[in-house]
């Protein structure tokens, strides 16, 4: 499984820089501090990582205005901001900074909903209305669209209200909590949806000796409701007024107590008759006449559950390792298999956390299960009938079935020891340079650069450059003086050397030309199997696709006679079919204008500024390159 993690400077920043990627030679998050990615249901997802001072994102974030995304096998999973920043230094002096960064759902915090009321609405059109009021307050790049409602109100469309409150606990307060279902964000297009539903049912299991490698259940009955005191809309004055003055003792809102004979309260004996006495309250908004009251407070104690149950559970991801085996997703459902701890059920994951830098670690939460007493009650008549069948099935183990439960709990640890050992053999193997990834970056210099020194190399390699190519000649007359100090000083920052070009102009044959480059680039010391370009830009050039043709055959004519064989051609990418036609083994396409790699390029130069310089940098799409 394949993680990139992409940060952008702020929203008006395009393109972003690579800090993260599974991939080798490619730059990585801190591995010793956290990079813990946290998904829930109908919450702001988190993104906690840490950055070394060697990462090319460590001093690009501005807290509230940066932006990260997060790719899992090319999709997009996480896209939010950066809400803080927290430099350290250890105690054996590595210095890094850790970030904490929350998914585009906290831009709902950033608006505050005005009071008012939203006239004989659906809840699709009061979702509507909640996020018009968010748009209307922040910033282009923070507003968002409403999708897909599949929720629905039993009463149809009602009067709605809103009272000042921030725009998520609105959503939160006024439609998750009263209705059900789950908010989820499109971060590509910025839309909101409100689902009844989400996931599916997976044909993986969670269970002992497969996958799981440790689960918490907890059963919390404290947040059970047994006597509700209920509160409906004012009667006498419109509930969208912020004017409160002319209120008198007639004009107050409803409540039960004007309902229930003065008792002021409605009881589910039931409950009681469990827990014991335990009040809360509910407004229910819009309602004016009493007899409406009653009844939804009735049927809101009514639906109470008796518990919610919550599970933690640690899993072995082996999707890592066998693509047959589902991943875990929030949303979806897994059917708990653990005898010893619990009946089999379907468990739905409310919350994941991802280890971007240790894919094996990862967590899975159930969330808040709401149970009615009926089901209450039965579970703890079962969990008293289990706990002897429990013991004797314990007792009835066998020597050979208990070691082969403990043989399959230690291949679940082997194989996370596996990864491990995998991961530190593949960075040796990287270390030694002898693994070659798409995508390396390297630059291209001439004596416009100047004299560059060791310093200017090592900061280009800490950036993420791996390899040179040099200008060597020019026509038959001008040889770059600064090509082989060039070289050595970016060879001794660990930069590898790529090759060198030739600028290719119209005053003279392609064979003289071709003589003019080999002779400079035997004089560097250039190896037989570095790259050796011509530079095919020059106005000076012949506008007849045959002559130009015919010049660079005769350029190269003479490297292949001398043994340099991996030759290139370096052109605009306008020019490649139309001003010649490309016969060396290798195209270097010159594109800055677009975002997306030219097609057919061994190698693509995408900028003139690398690093904010004047420096051109290219990304290599073959082994030859670096």
């Amino acid at each position: 499984m394949n993680y990139q993690v992409v940060l952008f400077k702020n929203e008006s920043d395009s393109v972003g820089a690579l800090i993260h990627a599974s991939m080798p030679q490619l730059p990585k998050m801190q591995s010793t501090q956290t990079a813990t990615l946290t998904q829930s249901l109908n919450a702001v997802d988190t993104f906690e990582f840490s950055l070394g001072y060697d990462n090319p994102g460590y001093n690009l974030v501005t807290p509230m205005r940066s932006l990260i995304k997060i790719f899992q096998d090319g999709n997009l999973i996480f896209f939010g901001r950066v809400i803080k920043q927290k430099p350290v230094m250890d105690t054996s002096g590595l210095m890094y900074q850790t970030f904490d960064a929350n998914s585009v759902e906290d831009y709902l915090h950033d608006s505050v909903q005005i009071q008012q009321k939203v006239s004989n609405c659906d809840l699709k059109t009061y979702l509507q209305a909640i996020i018009s009021q968010h748009n209307s307050q922040v910033e282009n790049y923070k507003k968002f669209s409403v999708g897909t409602v599949t929720v629905t109100d039993s009463a149809g469309s009602a009067d709605r209200y809103l009272d000042y409150e921030d725009t998520f606990d609105a959503i939160t307060n006024r439609l998750i909590d009263v209705y059900g279902g789950y908010i989820t964000v499109d971060y590509g297009s910025m839309t909101i949806n409100y689902l009844s539903s989400v996931g599916s049912q997976s044909s993986t299991p969670l269970q002992i000796g497969f996958n799981m490698k440790s689960a918490n259940k907890t059963i919390d009955p404290t947040s059970v409701v047994t006597r509700l005191i209920p509160t409906g809309a004012d009667s006498s004055t419109d509930s969208s007024s912020t004017d409160t003055s002319s209120l008198t003792a007639d004009k107050q809102p409803v409540t039960a107590k004007t309902t229930l004979a003065n008792q002021g309260y409605v009881d589910n004996q039931a409950l009681i008759d469990e827990f014991g006495i335990i009040a809360g309250t509910q407004n229910f908004d819009g309602v004016t006449d009493t007899a409406t009251l009653q009844q939804k407070a009735q049927n809101w104690l009514g639906s109470q559950s008796a518990a919610k149950e919550s599970w933690e559970i640690s899993v072995s991801n082996l999707h890592l390792i066998d693509k047959t085996i589902d991943d875990f997703r929030v949303g979806n459902q897994y059917q708990f298999i653990n005898n010893f701890v619990a009946p089999t059920e379907w468990l739905q994951v409310s919350e994941v956390d991802l280890d971007l830098v240790t894919p094996t670690n990862s967590t899975i939460k159930i969330g808040d299960i709401n149970m009615n007493l009926s089901t209450y009650l039965n579970n703890k008549i079962k969990q008293t009938q289990n706990l002897q069948k429990k013991i004797s099935l314990l007792s009835a183990l066998t020597a050979s079935q208990a070691s082969t439960i403990a043989k399959q709990a230690n291949t679940i640890s082997t194989l996370s020891d596996n990864y491990t050992s995998l991961s530190k053999t593949v960075q040796d193997i990287i270390d030694n340079n002898n693994v070659w990834v798409s995508g390396n970056k390297f630059i291209d210099t001439s004596s416009n650069n100047g004299s560059m020194s060791v310093s200017d190399f090592t900061t280009l390699y800490n950036s993420g450059v791996k390899g040179i190519m040099v200008k060597a000649t020019q026509g038959t007359t001008y040889v770059n003086p600064l090509a082989a100090s060039h070289l050595a000083n970016a060879n001794s920052a660990g930069i590898k050397t790529v090759g060198a070009y030739h600028f290719l102009t119209g005053d003279s044959t392609g064979t003289a030309q071709g003589q003019a480059f080999l002779a400079e680039i035997q004089a560097l010391g250039l190896s037989k199997t570095a790259i050796v370009a011509c530079d095919i830009e020059d106005k000076s050039l012949s506008s007849s696709v045959a002559t130009l043709n015919s010049m660079i055959s005769d350029f190269y004519a003479v490297l292949t006679a001398a043994g340099y064989t991996n030759t290139c051609d370096y052109a605009p990418a306008s020019w490649f079919g139309t001003r010649f036609t490309s016969t060396a083994k290798f195209k270097w396409i010159a594109s800055i204008e677009t975002s997306t790699k030219p097609s057919g390029a061994d190698a693509w130069q995408y900028t003139w500024t690398y690093n904010g310089g004047k420096l051109d940098c290219s990304y290599s799409y073959n082994k030859a390159f670096i």
